[in-house]
């Protein structure tokens, strides 16, 4: 029997988000999005700052990519604020590149 298993597991595409880019999410159940900017993201974990609206602090969230693939958020990204992309909470399959 072997220590490490193989599996697949969900990560993040690089290609497709990056630091500094805007970014909306809303986690499953909440009725308040949170706006802020991607501060640092790996495969595995992405790292948001947000302004949180309760104290009027900046505060950081990490989110996992298996978080993101088992559908907890919702999340809107953009690079250039004209293509908009999403990623629908629930399991999707990927950002739609929508334009706004």
């Amino acid at each position: 029997m072997s220590l490490i298993a193989d599996r697949n597991i969900q990560v993040f595409d690089l290609n497709a988000v990056g630091r500094g880019d805007l970014i909306r999410l809303r986690r499953a159940g909440d009725t308040m999005s949170r706006n802020g900017f991607v501060t640092r993201v790996t495969e595995q974990m992405m790292e948001v700052l947000f302004c949180n609206v309760q104290n009027n602090a900046t505060s950081f969230l990490q989110i996992t990519a298996v978080d993101v693939a088992v559908g907890v958020w919702e999340i809107r990204w953009s690079s250039d604020l004209v293509t908009i992309n999403i990623e629908p909470g629930g399991g999707g399959s990927g950002g739609s590149g929508l334009s706004a």
